[in-house]
């Protein structure tokens, strides 16, 4: 990263700091931000009991279970997400002085570390232009500052998603690809601890990053890839029993968030695979934009639903964005779209309920913006008020999925 490149992701990442340091005060000191109830309670005060347990050499002697060492090791199995969540939390209540506000700023700060990550790939990939503009809904957006001013998981698992990211789809001279590699699997082993259903969008989208690399590196002939086409087919049929299981289990999700004000949908419950693949894209489109101008009914509905509005238009940039960023890295594109894409199917699917996808779109909202602020770019050019350049060509080497 060169000098010009530092400057302005500082300067975005400052700003987003600073907007979650403000929210940061206001939740701590007021009741001002809805978020700050729920879940964001329970885990403060699980991490409360399990500080005081460790003051007391037992760190789940107060809650209804523990979390087993070897369980941090291993991000699938069973565990209570409450207390594992405020095991990760505990050490800010061994601090003296306002505990709670120290947890939320450093919720704070990898969630402003997560929007430099995507400035930095959009700047490295088209422009100083692409990549404000890809982070500018994530700094003020409300609802990600609200969310990553509280004691949510999003902002973690957001951090540790965009920083993998960056890791394998901008290339650097200063670290060997092993450490590449390792680092961006500790991300993701994090990530999946806090949030072990999203395992298969990231299988899907390293998948087929990887699949299209070796394609591209002639380590696949078309025969091979024709071939593996033809056994995936045989492969989802021989699968077809787990797979309705799979629709199975998002129809129990969905019928269990189909309650609360900002429900929507609630009778439709896709129950086969050929429902899910009909609903899939009506509820991929509520996930990422509700709530609708129809479903408004409050003053947070409606900030929510002017995200949705401005979210739109970012989609609709995409297209060019897709192109542009598809002809500089043509696996990290695909990557990105089908990680995206699985997502919207089993989040679209499972949610039913805008004020849940609020919180559940920031994890993947943010390849919008990307391919999103790239389009923009790739179609106006706007001169910025700054000293360094606003449309910098990208570098044509092609880095590594």
């Amino acid at each position: 990263m060169n000098n010009e490149t530092a400057k302005s992701a500082i300067y975005c990442f400052g700003l987003a700091l600073t907007a979650r340091i403000i929210s940061v005060i206001l939740t701590t000191a007021t009741a001002f931000n809805p978020e700050s109830a729920g879940d964001a309670v329970e885990f403060g005060n699980y991490a409360e009991m399990i500080a005081f347990g460790l003051r007391n050499g037992n760190p789940y002697s107060n809650t209804p279970s523990s979390v087993d060492p070897t369980q941090f090791l291993i991000p699938l199995t069973s565990v209570n997400i409450y207390e594992l969540w405020g095991t990760l939390l505990a050490p800010f209540w061994l601090l003296p002085g306002p505990s709670g506000f120290y947890a939320r700023l450093g919720n704070a700060l990898l969630g402003a570390l997560a929007i430099y990550n995507v400035y930095v790939i959009a700047r490295y990939y088209h422009s100083h232009q692409a990549g404000f503009l890809a982070a500018l809904p994530m700094i003020f957006y409300p609802s990600f500052v609200a969310v990553h001013s509280t004691l949510l998981r999003e902002a973690v698992i957001l951090f540790a998603i965009t920083t993998t990211a960056q890791l394998l789809i901008i290339p650097s001279n200063r670290r060997s690809r092993l450490l590449t590699y390792a680092m961006a699997g500790g991300l993701l082993h994090v990530a999946l601890l806090l949030r072990s259903d999203n395992v298969f969008i990231y299988a899907s989208a390293i998948g087929a990053g990887l699949a299209v690399y070796a394609f591209e590196s002639e380590y696949i002939s078309k025969q091979s890839l024709g071939v593996g086409v033809i056994l995936s087919s045989a492969v989802f049929i021989v699968a077809l029993p787990f797979v309705r299981d799979g629709v199975e289990f998002l129809a129990r999700t969905r019928e269990l968030r189909a309650k609360g004000r900002a429900v929507y949908l609630p009778e439709i419950v896709p129950q086969t695979v050929l429902e899910l693949g009909v609903f899939s894209w009506i509820g991929g489109a509520y996930f990422l934009y509700a709530p609708f101008p129809w479903m408004i009914e409050t003053i947070p509905d409606l900030l929510v639903g002017f995200e949705g509005l401005i979210s739109i238009c970012y989609t609709l940039f995409a297209v060019w964005g897709i192109r542009s960023l598809g002809r500089k890295n043509w696996p990290a594109t695909i990557a990105l779209l089908v990680g995206l894409g699985v997502a919207l199917v089993l989040y679209g699917v499972g949610t039913a309920n805008y004020g849940t996808g609020m919180r559940h779109r920031q994890m993947f909202l943010w390849v919008v913006f990307l391919f999103g602020g790239i389009g923009f770019s790739e179609r106006v050019r706007i001169v910025w008020p700054f000293s360094y350049s606003s449309h910098r060509s990208s570098k044509t080497r092609e880095p590594s999925t």
